[in-house]
């Protein structure tokens, strides 16, 4: 087991080593492929379909506007075009000089000299027609200026964006190759990447085959001790659908009475605020009899007190389950051996009530012992459920369990007798033998009694026998030692 153990630590500081190798790879290789792209991004393919675009744009809304001045110049009436249509398109015409002279995007532009002095002469031109539109001249006045002024441009807002266009081809052109390097790099690292992760990640699985291997050897020597254990889930699971029937009867009853208080509780209340009669000064009167009231006001703190009672019962017999089916740990701990035996008492209270009077008495001073939760109230169970069936099977009237507990020497002894006919001698050699039943088939398995000494003894550290020169009686006892060692020890 130490050279196994050894063996994962190693396998366990390799894996974290190849996984921390890999992430750094693929830290690296995501920083470095982005750093590229986003060369590519910036330096190459940035706003270059924009450049042209931008300037057509000015020249398209300059046409739009030189026709709309045409139109309104030569209409003297102005009907189908106002001096607002005008300033709006003269607005269009300034906001799209602004963006392309302004706009962060289009700064490749000013090394287009076309393009620059396009842009200082529009520029120039609209800073003289607002001065003039801020002036307030008369309508026809000002579009007659932007006719004037605007009109000689059109010969060079059209040879601006010609070479605006040339540029952005030339501009493609002699970034093709670059793009092209950059994108081989991008290429070459991938598949470089991809190599070093399919070796890291056959690594990887090599290594997790072999702690495969290695667990497997463990289980394979752990194989016992697991078949006990999941021998010992398995009567559980048998002993929790043995007592389910008797368990829902259980929390039925009280359920029963609890609705029964409900509905009263119900209809009273109903009754009460029927009853209620508002005066004119805001006040209230309550016409309902005396002795309703009286009534009502005896009953209705004995139906609250019953239901809270049936509910505490339902929640004592959920907690017993749910404490009973609960995964045991695999820890040794100190275990509550009034808890354990009340759980039993809780599971199977509905299971022998019927079949016999069961009692219950605790004398010792000590309320733990070491183990292993669940165990001891699954033992409990098992011998509790058994000895109503041999009452039963029997036809045994006025039947009798008992557990008593008591304190002798270094032992808490548990003590289950039953008036069941007891143990014929020639069986009592074989009741702890596994698989040894005197059931009929469906109702037992021959497991429970040679499971519940098992873990008794594994568990406990103590023993379950079966006491000697009873007559018409059986008598279990489980001797659980009272020591503190075992906590600092295996089990």
């Amino acid at each position: 087991m130490a050279n196994l153990d050894q063996k994962k630590k190693i396998s366990f500081v390799t894996n974290g080593v190849a996984i921390l190798v890999l992430t750094l790879f693929v830290v690296v290789y995501y920083f470095y492929s982005m750093a590229i792209v986003s060369k590519l991004e910036d330096e190459r393919f940035a706003y270059r379909e924009n450049f042209a675009w931008a300037m057509f744009q000015i020249q398209k809304q300059y046409l739009v506007l030189d026709r709309d001045i045409a139109k309104y110049s030569n209409d003297p009436k102005h009907g189908s075009l106002t001096f607002d249509d005008i300033l709006f398109e003269y607005d269009l015409f300034v906001s799209r000089v602004e963006i392309v002279r302004d706009g962060s995007g289009f700064a490749t532009l000013h090394e287009v000299p076309a393009a620059v002095n396009l842009l200082s002469d529009l520029t120039a031109t609209i800073e003289k027609l607002d001065q003039k539109i801020a002036e307030g001249l008369p309508a026809a006045r000002i579009v007659e200026l932007m006719d004037r002024q605007l009109g000689d441009m059109s010969e060079a807002i059209q040879d601006a964006t010609v070479l605006t266009t040339n540029y952005v081809s030339v501009y493609n052109s002699s970034n093709i190759a670059g793009v092209k390097n950059d994108i081989e790099e991008l290429s070459y690292l991938f598949i470089f990447g991809l190599i070093v992760m399919i070796g890291l990640l056959v690594f990887l699985l090599h290594n997790r085959q072999r702690a495969l291997r290695a667990d497997m050897d463990a289980q394979v020597a752990r194989q016992q001790q697991h078949v006990v254990e999941e021998a010992a889930e398995y009567a559980k699971m048998h002993a929790l659908g043995t007592l389910a029937g008797g368990v829902a009867h259980e929390i039925n009853t009280p359920a029963q009475y609890i609705h029964n208080n409900l509905e009263f509780l119900t209809d009273s209340f109903a009754e009460l605020t029927g009853a209620i009669r508002y005066q004119d000064d805001g006040s209230a009167n309550l016409e309902i009899d005396r002795d309703r009231v009286e009534f009502m006001a005896e009953e209705v703190p004995l139906a609250l007190r019953e239901s809270l009672e049936g509910l505490e019962r339902i929640a004592g017999i959920v907690r017993g389950i749910r404490k009973f089916a609960h995964p045991t740990n695999e820890s040794i701990e100190p275990v509550s051996v009034p808890e354990e035996i009340e759980t039993a008492i809780t599971l199977t209270r509905n299971q022998i009530k019927h079949t016999a009077q069961l009692d219950y008495s605790y004398h010792s001073d000590v309320t733990e012992v070491i183990g292993r939760r669940n165990h001891l109230s699954q033992a409990l169970i098992n011998l509790i459920v058994n000895a109503g069936q041999a009452i039963k099977s029997n036809g045994i009237k006025n039947g009798r369990i008992s557990v008593v507990v008591r304190l002798v020497g270094g032992n808490i002894e548990i003590r289950v007798r039953d008036n069941g006919g007891g143990v014929p001698e020639e069986l009592r050699s074989r009741i702890f033998d596994y698989f040894f039943t005197t059931k009929e088939h469906g109702v037992g398995t021959g497991q429970g009694l040679p499971i519940c000494r098992k873990l008794i003894q594994d568990d406990f550290g103590g023993d379950l026998i079966l006491t000697e020169g009873l007559v018409g009686e059986a008598e279990f006892v489980m001797f659980l030692p009272v020591s503190v060692e075992r906590l600092n020890g295996p089990a």
